[in-house]
């Protein structure tokens, strides 16, 4: 498949601090960055590799944060200078793709884009790209469209889809959307896996330029208001985007788009469509989901090793783990890890900072950087 619509645009998301993936993800180098996929490569250059089946590099645009700009130049090399998007601060999706959507109505007043975050894994690339083909597809129909995952497990850290039923305009593959729903505790997962109507939210959307304007000026008119004035001022936008509010485009428009939400018991025309995917996403949330993209040795651990310079193939030294079982272990220095009779761990080493955590533990990551954000512990952040 190949670029099939001139007005096909992919608006990648790279302003993100991979907080859960610390100390290996740091603000100025966040998790997109990082060459964590087999082979070496990042997030962010298999995501805009990817999406090269929708549409030319010259019609790909990332959205980042000013600290980030020399990294996304070096991930993606080819991306045309102009594409780099820069958010003055970060101020959550809302306004990120707010700010995309301006920036390609001007280019392209017919522009229909894929949102997709930088930092997901996707197993399956061909079965990925048949999906967004027809996600776009109903886009140019005028529809919003996201992509939903079909749960496997009873999972905590992701937010979910409900599913009201088919389009009732007959579209194969497509669904209305009855509600967005927060990220559940252990039993409402189990719930929501066991009732089969609710999906994963990949935090994918597709949509016109124009439509997403639209529900901005109708659901969050604060932003679409100072959208507007940066559109005929493009020069204040260093000044005015931080004044925008932090507010995630799920909470400003999705939810309102859900037929459950509308005015009506089922709004279609407005609804929110969602495609199940099967594709073997992997959001990279945690260090737990590193076991899914790279291979385990006999006892199942898993072995990153980042390069840092001469030594054996410029790596850092392969861990000596003895009599111990189902760790993940992420070397990023030239320290040699080695272990003996533990199991189901992570352990990961940079050059300032250690953590060592049950896998089980993975997604309290955060409660460390936010202990560091208040206890004086910028530098290693």
């Amino acid at each position: 498949m190949s670029d099939f619509s001139p007005h096909t645009y992919v608006a990648i998301l790279a302003g993100g601090g991979g907080t859960r993936l610390w100390p290996q993800s740091r603000r100025r180098r966040p998790k997109q960055f990082l060459p964590l996929l087999p082979g070496g490569e990042t997030l962010l250059g298999a995501t805009v590799r990817r999406t090269l089946a929708l549409c030319p590099i010259e019609r790909t645009l990332v959205v980042t944060a000013a600290s980030q700009v020399e990294e996304v130049r070096q991930t993606v090399p080819d991306l045309p200078e102009g594409n780099i998007l820069v958010e003055p601060i970060g101020r959550n999706t809302a306004p990120c793709i707010g700010l995309a959507a301006l920036f390609l109505s001007r280019r392209d007043p017919q522009a229909v884009l894929a949102v997709l975050p930088s930092d997901h894994h996707i197993g399956d690339e061909p079965a990925f790209i048949r999906v967004l083909a027809a996600a776009l597809s109903a886009a140019r129909e005028g529809h919003v469209v996201t992509v939903g995952i079909r749960p496997t497990r009873p999972e905590t850290g992701y937010g979910y889809i409900q599913v009201a039923g088919p389009d009732p305009a007959g579209e194969a593959g497509l669904y209305l959307v009855k509600a967005f729903v927060e990220k559940p505790d252990r039993d409402q997962a189990a719930a929501y896996l066991s009732a089969g109507t609710y999906l994963w939210n990949s935090g994918m959307f597709f949509f016109s330029a124009a439509r997403i304007l639209r529900e901005l000026r109708t659901h969050l008119p604060a932003l679409s208001d100072l959208l507007d004035e940066l559109r005929e001022h493009p020069e204040r936008t260093a000044a005015r985007y931080p004044q925008a509010p932090a507010i995630s485009i799920d909470y400003a428009v999705m939810e309102k788009l859900g037929t459950g939400r509308a005015k009506n018991d089922l709004d279609a025309a407005a609804a929110i469509r969602v495609i199940e995917g099967d594709f073997g996403w992997n959001d990279v949330g945690s260090f737990a989901a590193l076991a899914d993209l790279h291979p385990g040795d006999p006892d199942h651990n898993h072995v990153l090793l980042d390069p840092v310079g001469p030594g054996d193939g410029g790596l850092a030294p392969k861990p000596v783990l003895l009599r111990s079982s189902g760790n993940i272990v992420w070397a990023s220095t030239g320290q040699l890890v080695s272990t003996i009779g533990i199991s189901d761990l992570v352990i990961t080493v940079t050059e300032d900072a250690v953590l060592i955590m049950p896998r089980e533990k993975a997604q309290e990551v955060r409660d460390v950087v936010d202990v560091l954000s208040h206890g004086g512990g910028e530098r290693y952040l």
